[in-house]
């Protein structure tokens, strides 16, 4: 199993959570066009950058900024952010280190 694999069953493991992926940011997805606006809005809005996107409705989406332009995403039921946070936060470094080619 490959890291990112291994990575993605992780994350995909945390409570609340059904789906996790990584992407590039060229890859034009709709995820990373949402967390661009939210940056944009955050810049002009004198808030700095945006490093983390959280919408919650009948779905929960986090979204985050992990480096190099690429976005870790997590999808799932409402209520859990904090736990998502935490295991981001927890395969931090793993996640630095995954190089290889993502969605």
């Amino acid at each position: 199993m490959s890291m990112l694999s291994r990575l993605l069953t992780a994350l995909e493991q945390t409570k609340g959570a059904d789906a996790a992926s990584l992407h590039s940011g060229a890859d034009g997805s709709p995820s990373n066009g949402l967390f661009e606006r939210a940056a944009h809005l955050s810049s002009i809005g004198g808030l700095g950058g945006c490093l983390q996107l959280y919408v919650e409705g009948d779905r929960a989406l986090l979204l985050d900024g992990v480096g190099d332009g690429r976005l870790l995403r997590m999808e799932g039921s409402p209520g859990h952010y904090g736990r998502w946070r935490h295991a981001i936060e927890r395969h931090r470094p793993l996640i630095g280190r995954v190089h290889e080619v993502v969605a």
